[in-house]
């Protein structure tokens, strides 16, 4: 892997929002080392172009695409980047792809997500209904409703593989195989970057990052350390040292 041009010790800064199945970050890249998280990320440059780097090379352009899984580092100043859960509506109607790729995005197109934002006590419909409409997303077709089934108790925390495979009436083995099927994703790495989430929508509130991360499922807050960094390629300390980070 080749290595992009060095950010220095360039620390993420602006604000940033999180709320079930959508996160967003406004402001300026920092360093991140290489990471892949379970979400599909779209990141627009705000006053210069990004940079990619995958495994299979680099994208630049006013927008990029990376899908879920895919190991990354991302090289800009100003940004605006949206992570969409893979089993979101909105993460279903994007275009399918596995790899990295330029998309078109204007300033003018990423307008209906900053006054979503702005909006005194705006919801996480009001956010992701301003996602739809900057990025054009169609209406999605109908989900499997066993998946909503399935999501809602990995949400809960408190179901194994062998439970969740007896809610939707399949076989352990089978049920891991039509989890990838219907989202891309193994069903553990899933897990993991849910729970994730969950602990900083409990940071987001004010919760310390030790309390949050138990609250989340993490045995500690250095397993929690750990999995932020393999997720998002920096600790969470010097992530969030500068970011406003805000609950949707």
């Amino acid at each position: 892997m080749k290595d992009l041009p060095s950010t220095g010790a360039v620390r993420w800064a602006g604000h940033a929002w999180v709320g079930p199945g959508i996160g967003i970050f406004h402001g300026r890249a920092g360093h991140q080392d290489w990471h892949h998280h379970q979400a599909h990320q779209i990141s627009a440059g705000l006053d210069s172009p990004v940079l990619v780097e995958t495994p299979l090379g680099i994208q630049t352009g006013s927008a990029v695409f990376i899908p879920a899984g895919l190991p990354h580092r991302l090289s800009a100043n100003r940004v605006l980047s949206i992570y969409l859960d893979a089993v979101s509506d909105e993460a279903r109607a994007l275009c399918g792809s596995e790899t990295a790729r330029v998309i078109e995005i204007a300033p003018g197109d990423i307008t209906p997500i900053i006054e979503a934002l702005r909006e005194p006590g705006h919801t996480a419909l009001q956010v992701r209904a301003g996602v739809r409409q900057s990025l054009q997303l169609s209406d999605p077709p109908p989900s499997d409703p066993r998946l909503t089934t399935v999501v809602e108790a990995l949400r809960s925390g408190q179901m194994g593989r062998d439970e969740m495979a007896a809610l939707v009436h399949l076989s352990p083995s089978r049920f891991s195989h039509w989890f990838v099927e219907q989202t891309g994703l193994p069903l553990r790495s899933y897990a993991k970057w849910l729970r994730l989430t969950q602990a900083l929508q409990y940071v987001a509130k004010g919760v310390r990052l030790t309390e949050a991360a138990h609250a989340a499922g993490f045995s500690d807050s250095a397993h929690f350390s750990r999995t932020f960094r393999t997720l998002l390629g920096i600790d969470p300390s010097s992530a969030l040292a500068e970011v406003d980070l805000q609950e949707s």
